[in-house]
């Protein structure tokens, strides 16, 4: 689950933990590290006792590539890659971890006094292919921009926005040079490029419809009496505070004397020509502002490293933005020939981050579920209410405040037991991790509106319900939830009298119960969740991700819908518990590889919350793993379900799992241990639903629709398999299934001799292929139309090496009793992963961690760095038991808070559920 572990039932107060999908009570579903602490040196003198020895591999996804001149001091074959001739090239799909910073500013290391203000990548890129950006540092004192250009140094598409994510959609295929851009400030960041796909929403592209007039800036100054850069008006109005500040400004910009500026139109600024005169004023500019960070200066310490047209549209937006910066304008910004392009529709959905979710909603057929919701005569008048028991909510979040219906808050011990706000008001040492707000996310992010993620029931509201500690809250060090707490949440979202003495405006739909213990069910929980079932309340729950043969609790208790999880590739994932008892399966993601085509782990993508480098909260997206994030998609299917009829009943549901109707049965025939009755199908709740309310229209004609919509082979899988099926009753069938390329073949293994329809095993022969990336794509012919399939594969030489790397990696041996370091190595990646030892341990209980430091801040798992932990990363890392010498501990390392979804991979800060961490999280590693 990344679930609550109930850590002991002797007393009614026990405590609830959250986990991630690693293992019993620790482990985890990407949570941060612990408070910084300082590696100690060497222990004096020889040990005392037995010692042991522990080992293992640090593997990591074969997208992974590393900045090849970061500001690490221990980067092994560091190369430049900050001019045209020097560029770095890469393979897609890609994910790339690296730095750039303007000269002194960052942490101190290699390009800490000369500074690396641009890091260049040649890269070939498809049409349809999306070049993301995301930093981690603080956007009020740090600024990175995209750019991507010809060759010759022809610029057709940039992102320059003053936020931590840019993008840029490649119009025609072709060889690129992408280029990321220190404009203030220093920061890590992930560069990531994935599968071509007509989905994206990203709003800049190279198509060449619009693009920047180098040397023009549209603004529009602050209400301000002045209006020529040496002003002739009247005297008083030239001595006002504003007037003359504007005035100061102008001219050091170095606009012409007759240069009129308004204060109730935006006006056009010609910026002088290139040369010492611009150059000069660029500086000036840079000085004006008091609080400006530090930025380049066009950048002037690489102007002889890029191309002159490159360099003019640096110099452009450099221009603009330190306009903007001086605080005289109400804008200031380059001008464009047109407005940016902005991808809109009903589904798929606009969201800018649904191409991440993709491999997960399309897997239980939510478009075609949602297709036959919106095919819907009339809309139902009421949305269903779902309460999201869990560590609580970013309530501001853009994607979730308007669904937001009511909260509460259920805390023992704490000076207010029971508040009317389940606002996550967690600080970055509370690692709450913001599991709750990534588990709502999924039921019911603010959907269709181009920004942000999607949901599975984007009709849905939401009832988040606080039982985790933080802060002040917290009793004797214990940020752990109370038993007690739960079944009182319970009770009240079934508006049940509870121990808050209040009630919810109304009862809820559908409980989500991502969290559980190591016991039976309590009689406490069975008699909560027997009496919410009662009202009409449909409980659902995560099996866990002990990788056990029990369900963990309440998902063991009478009445519970449990869930386990799978991956990208509908098999059971890997933490996921099993059961006889488990009811149903959903994707639950497998960070260690990456299949989907996007470049990224297989995570699952949703809402989460970040810290600023000061410590203040902020909305962000991420991803995250475990029977936790399967969980919200079979609560958002209950969800559906509610929507269409709301009356449909908590025992009409049970038989419909029972009779195998809400599911794909995978795995044995029948329910099985790994995936209970199957894999929940979103289309086929939906339906019965609605027949199941009478007089429903008929069902829409359903289309033939491949499960997964793309396949990534990566450099060594040879065969994958793909489903074709129809989304709906249909008459439609399969006519042919054709590659666009000899390399790539497709074989049917199991299908109906009439449709067609069925399963079809892909493979892939690259001694054809060149070295590199290549994208094929399958045609999919059918009675009525045709559709794609993409294939990305890549090819290295014969006998080379894997390329994944993410740079020298420090491997920390973590004592558990007081998080302090007891020994430390660095290691380099090698065939694609990292080996690890220790020798000569005397402790008996030891964790491990490891991460990059790119930015060399010395800081270990901070926000856009890579991070792991034996044998997931998680809030409470597990403990390895050290009685004898052990071997084979393999684990995994992603960036916390990576490209695409503001944060897109999880910054993670404790409970193991996954949230964002702050730059001060993590371990501080000696000068």
């Amino acid at each position: 689950m990344s679930n609550l572990v109930l850590k002991s039932w002797a007393t009614v107060a026990a405590a609830l933990v959250l986990v991630s999908c690693g293992g019993g009570g620790g482990g985890g579903e990407n949570a941060p590290a612990p408070p910084p602490v300082v590696v100690p040196g060497p222990p004096a003198g020889p040990p005392a006792g037995p010692t042991h020895s522990l080992s293992g591999s640090i593997l990591l996804a074969e997208t992974s590539a590393v900045d090849s001149d970061s500001n690490s001091a221990s980067q092994v074959g560091r190369a430049r890659n900050d001019s045209f001739d020097t560029t770095q090239s890469l393979r897609t799909p890609v994910l790339l971890l690296g730095s750039v910073n303007v000269a002194g500013t960052g942490p101190t290391g290699p390009n800490f006094t000369g500074g690396d203000e641009l890091d260049h990548f040649t890269v070939v890129l498809e049409q349809g292919q999306v070049v993301e950006l995301d930093f981690a540092a603080d956007t009020l004192a740090n600024d990175l921009d995209l750019y991507v250009s010809r060759n010759d140094g022809e610029i057709i598409g940039s992102s320059i926005g003053e936020n931590s994510y840019e993008c840029v959609r490649i119009a025609t295929s072709g060889t690129y040079v992408v280029s990321v851009n220190a404009f203030a400030g220093a920061s890590v960041y992930n560069l990531r490029i994935g599968a071509p796909s007509a989905n994206s929403s990203c709003a800049n592209s190279t198509s060449g419809l619009t693009r920047i007039l180098p040397g023009q800036v549209v603004a529009k100054a602050l209400p301000a009496t002045v209006k020529t850069a040496r002003s002739s008006v009247s005297p008083s109005a030239v001595n006002s505070p504003s007037a003359t500040t504007l005035t100061r400004t102008l001219t050091a910009a170095g606009l012409a004397a007759d240069t009129v500026v308004g204060s109730d139109a935006p006006s056009l600024l010609i910026m002088p020509p290139p040369g010492r005169a611009r150059t000069a004023a660029l500086q000036r500019l840079s000085g004006s502002a008091a609080t400006a960070p530090a930025s380049s200066t066009t950048t002037a310490a690489a102007a002889d490293k890029v191309p002159a047209a490159l360099r003019e549209l640096m110099e452009t937006v450099a221009y603009a933005k330190r306009l903007a910066r001086s605080g005289q304008f109400a804008y200031a910004e380059p001008n464009r020939t047109s407005s940016l392009q902005a991808i809109v529709g009903t589904y798929p959905p606009s969201d800018r981050l649904y191409a991440n979710q993709r491999w997960h909603y399309e897997m239980i057929n939510l478009p075609s579920a949602m297709a036959r919701v919106t095919g819907l005569a009339t809309q139902p008048a009421a949305r269903p209410l779902v309460a999201v028991i869990d560590s609580g909510i970013v309530a501001d979040h853009p994607d979730l405040a308007a669904q937001i219906q009511g909260q509460r808050s259920f805390v023992s011990g704490s000076s207010t037991p029971s508040t009317a706000s389940a606002d996550d008001f967690s600080l970055p040492d509370d690692r709450s991790g913001f599991h709750g707000t990534h588990v709502a996310g999924t039921i019911g992010a603010v959907t269709f509106d181009g920004s942000g993620v999607a949901a599975v029931a984007p009709m849905a509201q939401l009832l988040p319900i606080r039982v985790f500690p933080h802060g002040s809250e917290i009793v004797n060090g214990e940020a752990d939830a109370s038993g007690f707490d739960l079944t009182q949440a319970i009770l009240y979202a079934a508006r049940l009298t509870n121990s808050s003495g209040t009630l919810p405006a109304r009862r809820a739909d559908v409980i989500n119960l991502s969290l559980g213990s190591e016991s039976a069910c309590p009689a406490a929980f069975a008699d909560a969740i027997a009496r919410a079932r009662a009202a009409g309340v449909i409980v659902v729950a995560a099996a866990g991700n002990n990788s056990g043969a029990a369900l963990l609790s309440p998902a063991n208790c009478p009445g519970v819908i449990s869930v386990g999880a799978v991956d990208a590739r509908r098999g059971k994932s890997f933490y996921s518990n099993t059961s006889s008892s488990l009811t149903v399966a959903a994707p639950g993601g497998d960070q260690r590889v990456s299949t989907t085509g996007s470049g990224l782990p297989d995570y699952i993508y949703s809402t989460l919350g970040d810290f600023t480098s000061s410590g203040q909260r902020v909305p962000s997206f991420g991803g995250l793993q475990g029977t936790s994030m399967a969980t919200p998609h079979v609560v958002g299917v209950m969800a559906l379900m509610r929507y269409v009829h709301p009356a449909i009943t908590v025992a009409q549901i049970d038989a419909l799992f029972t009779s195998g109707k809400l599911t794909d049965d995978l795995g044995t025939a029948g329910r099985d241990i790994s995936f209970g009755h199957g894999l929940i199908n979103a289309r086929k709740a939906v339906d019965e639903a609605l027949a199941l309310a009478g007089g429903a229209p008929a069902p829409t004609v359903g289309t033939v629709v491949a499960l997964p919509s793309s396949l990534d082979f990566g450099s060594v899988r040879t065969t994958a398999e793909i489903e074709l099926r129809v989304n709906a009753a249909s008459t439609e069938r399969v006519l042919s299934i054709v590659s666009n390329s000899p390399a790539v073949t497709v074989a049917a293994r199991t299908i109906d001799a009439t449709t067609r329809l069925g399963s079809y095993t892909v493979t892939v022969d690259r001694s054809s292929l060149p070295l590199g990336g290549t994208f094929v794509t399958l045609t999919v012919t059918t009675n009525t139309g045709q559709f794609d399939v993409q294939i990305s594969v890549q090819k290295v030489a014969s006998g080379a090496s894997a390329a994944a790397n993410f740079g020298r990696v420090v491997v920390l041996l973590v004592n558990p009793a007081n998080n302090a370091v007891i020994n430390q190595q660095e290691v380099n990646a090698v065939n694609g992963r990292y080996s690890w030892s220790f020798s000569g341990v005397t402790q008996t209980r030891v964790q491990v961690v490891a991460g990059t430091d790119t930015d060399n801040d010395r800081l270990l798992c901070a926000r856009g760095e890579a991070c792991g932990a034996y044998p997931q990363l998680g809030a409470n890392l597990t403990v390895i038991d050290l009685s004898t010498n052990r071997t084979g501990l393999d684990f995994e390392i992603v960036p916390l808070g990576g490209s695409s979804a503001a944060a897109s991979l999880a910054t993670v800060t404790g409970s193991g559920a996954g949230g964002s961490a702050a730059a001060s999280v993590g371990w501080r590693l000696p000068p």
